[in-house]
């Protein structure tokens, strides 16, 4: 068994675990227990924080938990200064010094050199204190969750390259604001929700400046991005050289003309159409119900017409992931009520078995726009 520690976007990091690893339970809103002992790189994966293998699936208390980390500290020693760092996910209260000096005083009455690790604030290791302490690669994180009435001890083996993703989001050269862009973690959750094998070209007909494209790229799939605009061609074309430059072990990338996604031809071969959709207008201050609704007649025809043209194609795509927009004027969400409209052109919607479709959403604090996130194949 193994552990995952989810990010931000609880349910929707859920549903890509699911995809990924198969069988997942959810214990928290930061955790959910994956039934399976099968490793994946965690640089693919946008929704998991960390990964960690289940050491001891049942711990009874506090004290046994000293024990258990001894015992792992013990066999992981290599007669060398063992750095160990110690994470709590629970509602208990914890005090992890008191626990860590303990467990560093035993080790050292039996002449073992422990150095120990501790959260700054909210008793959790963050990404770049793991990386920084390098406790992957020379010492050991140890997660100490709380599950109901019992206790799981796990090691960690895997945290988001919190610096790979910053490079990826904010040093490649075309940037534009106006249009909105994917986060990398957002766009490699849904590429992964398509569940794409190796042959499956990944489409995105709205590429922007194209993120998803390089995302994609990363993960071994080949992509093809298109867009109306020739700036956002052109930004795009200007993202993915600088991207060949900078990135190894990548998958071709094909930028095309600029060309209206409710027109073009699509693949011929098997492919996934993941992309964002025109999400409207980007409200800087708090619209009114009545302004956000005025969208709507364009908004339906785009989406629509859109999922028309697909069904039009001598191949149709496997999976189609789109983010559409829904709003947040005040404590009531406005949707665009769209999807059964869709379903009814000769779609359906992939389910999942852990989490609803319908919750699967994507929201920054202090914007009035959020992305919804439907996965839809041909019936």
């Amino acid at each position: 068994m193994q552990i995952i520690v989810l990010g931000r976007e609880t349910e929707l990091c859920i549903a890509e675990a699911e995809v990924v690893f198969g069988n997942v339970r959810k214990i928290s809103d930061e955790i959910a227990e994956i039934q399976t002992d099968q490793i994946e790189d965690i640089n693919r994966l946008g929704g998991a924080i960390k990964l960690a293998r289940v050491a001891y699936a049942e711990v009874a208390n506090i004290a046994e938990i000293q024990i258990k980390i001894e015992e792992l500290l013990q066999a992981a020693n290599t007669g060398t200064k063992l750095n160990f760092g110690l994470s709590y996910y629970g509602k208990a209260s914890i005090n992890l010094s008191a626990l860590g000096i303990k467990i560093k005083k035993s080790l050292q009455k039996i002449d073992l050199k422990p150095r120990l690790v501790l959260p700054k604030a909210n008793n959790q290791l963050n990404a770049a204190s793991v990386k920084h302490n390098k406790l992957l690669t020379k010492g050991i994180e140890i997660l100490i969750i709380e599950d109901g009435s019992r206790y799981i001890i796990a090691t960690t083996y895997g945290v988001q390259d919190i610096d790979a993703y910053s490079k990826r989001d904010y040093e490649k050269p075309c940037r534009d604001r106006k249009v909105g862009m994917l986060p990398p973690k957002l766009s490699q959750i849904m590429i992964n929700l398509t569940r794409p094998d190796r042959d499956t070209i990944i489409v995105d007909p709205f590429c922007g400046s194209g993120g998803l494209l390089m995302e994609a790229s990363l993960m071994g799939l080949k992509s093809q991005g298109s867009d109306l605009q020739k700036d956002m061609i052109d930004c795009a074309s200007k993202n993915s050289s600088w991207f060949a430059e900078n990135f190894d072990n990548t998958a071709s990338i094909s930028i095309g003309i600029a060309e209206d996604a409710l027109t073009r031809d699509y693949p011929t071969s098997k492919y996934s159409i993941v992309t964002e959709g025109f999400l409207g207008r980007n409200f800087l201050s708090k619209p009114t119900k009545m302004l956000i609704k005025e969208q709507f007649p364009e908004l339906k025809e785009l989406y629509l017409s859109f999922f028309k043209h697909l069904l039009l194609q001598p191949t149709k795509p496997t999976k189609v992931c789109v983010c559409m927009p829904f709003w947040l004027p005040g404590d009531e969400i406005v949707r665009l009520n769209i999807i059964d409209e869709i379903c009814n052109l000769g779609y359906t919607k992939s389910e999942f078995t852990s989490v609803r479709q319908s919750n699967l959403s994507y929201h920054r604090e202090g914007q009035f726009t959020g992305r919804q996130i439907i996965i839809f194949e041909t019936k």
